[in-house]
Parts: structure tokens; sequence; C-alpha cells
């Protein structure tokens, strides 16, 4: 039988983007997919490159399921940050979001609408990779969706252009075909996950058009894409203090 490979498939680092001021520095900030069924090695390799934090935006029922996994060690501190209650997306939305005609556009709100909700909670992670000593990582289930809209808040409290958001975004899209056969052997029927020649639309996929689309919504109803976590108490001290982790002018 052939051994399931558990390393991480979505993970990497967000240094080296340009930002206000500079680019973002490297081996501060990763973004990943499920960082808690790593194997041990890779794990301790994580927290000797330097990773002190895990910030996980997984739903209470994943985190259940799979736990926190081999990063969960002396120095390292866990954050429960959940983006959505349950596994994957509230199910009023699953079934439109999860069919073949689902557009970018659709994609793109329902983004925005976590960033609308759930700001408290991003504010708060935000607040966590500011103030925390090492490096922080931050995950979900695909390190797609939920760590996406993360990536982009913290990518816009450093000044990084909508471009540059979308294409980080959009690299997701290259990992897919190893990461969805993953999922589906750890998680069987907990996610719903591409089968066969089953179609799905663009909430399966990481087309940067539905980062354009949350970003563009966020900027009509808002001015910007971090209003609603400024709001909820991302002040510009913090910003400052992000900045000053985050950014490099090298």
């Amino acid at each position: 039988m052939e051994t399931l490979d558990l390393s991480p498939v979505n993970l990497r680092d967000l240094g080296g983007l340009p930002v206000d001021g500079g680019v973002t520095r490297s081996g501060v900030l990763l973004r990943s997919d499920d960082v808690s069924i790593m194997p041990a090695d890779f794990a301790r390799q994580m927290v000797d490159d330097g990773v002190r934090q895990v910030i996980d935006l997984r739903s209470a029922e994943e985190a259940l399921f799979t736990g926190r996994g081999p990063l969960t060690v002396p120095g390292v501190n866990y954050h429960h940050l959940p983006l959505t209650a349950s596994v994957s997306m509230p199910e009023d939305i699953s079934r439109e979001l999860m069919s073949s005609s689902t557009t970018p556009e659709q994609v793109g709100a329902w983004y925005a609408a976590l960033v609308e909700g759930q700001a408290r909670q991003l504010a708060l992670g935000l607040t966590i990779v500011a103030m925390s000593d090492g490096a922080s990582v931050f995950h979900c289930a695909a390190g797609k969706d939920r760590t996406g809209v993360f990536a982009a808040v913290v990518l816009s409290a450093l000044g990084a252009s909508q471009e540059t958001i979308s294409a980080d975004y959009a690299e997701t899209a290259a990992r897919l075909p190893r990461l969805f056969p993953r999922l589906q052997a750890i998680m069987g029927g907990l996610l719903p996950m591409p089968t066969g020649g089953e179609q799905y639309g663009a909430m399966m996929g990481a087309h940067a058009a539905s980062m354009d689309a949350m970003q563009r919504i966020l900027v009509e109803r808002h001015g910007s894409v971090l209003e609603p976590v400024r709001q909820a108490g991302l002040g510009d001290g913090l910003i400052g203090e992000l900045r000053g982790k985050l950014v490099t002018d090298a």
C-alpha cells in the first residue's frame, strides 16, 4: 500500500512581496494548509526554523477531527481563531458555492462576508502576528479560502497592491491537484471534494478574479479592505508594529 505523504502541500513563506516602503520580510510569516497532520520531523524543522505561533483558522469541528498535531510542543503557542463555525462554511450557502456554475464574483462575495463577519478574529490574529516573538504560521484545511482571506488582510495592512494580494492567493492553484486527494484521504466525507469527472465552479479553484472581487466589494462597501478590521480594533499603532516586524527595505 502506498504511503500517504502528509507534508504540507500549500505551505509557503509570505516574504519577498512588494508593499509600502519595501518588501515583506522572509521567515516571519507563513501560510499553509493543515499543519496538524504533518510528520513529526517536518514539524521539528519548522520549530528549528523559528516558528513559535500557530494560528488555526479551521472550524471547531475540523480542529477536533485532526487535533493540533506535532507542532504542539513547548515554546510553540497555539491560537484557535475559527473563521467559519462549521466544517467549511454555513450550510445555507454551501450548496450554492459548490455548484459548477459558481462564479469568482460569488466566491469573492463570500470572502468579503468573512472579513466583515469575522473582523474581530482577524484583528486578533494580526495582533498575535505583530506582538509575538518568532515566526507565525496560519492555516486552515486547504490553505486557500480562510487562509487566503487572512493573508489578504495582513497584506492590506502592509500596503500591498490588489494585484499582489490576488497573485499570492492564486499561487494555490498549482498545488490543488496534490492537495485535494490528500484532504479526501484524511477527512473522508467531512469536506466536499472533487471526485471523478465531477465539475466544480470557482469555489474549488484559486482564481485571482475571486480575490479581486473580494477586494472590490470591500472597497465599495467600506472604503478599503482593512476598514472592517480597523473598526474591530486594529489601530494605527498595531499596524505600525506589524509593519516593523514584517516589512524590510531590503
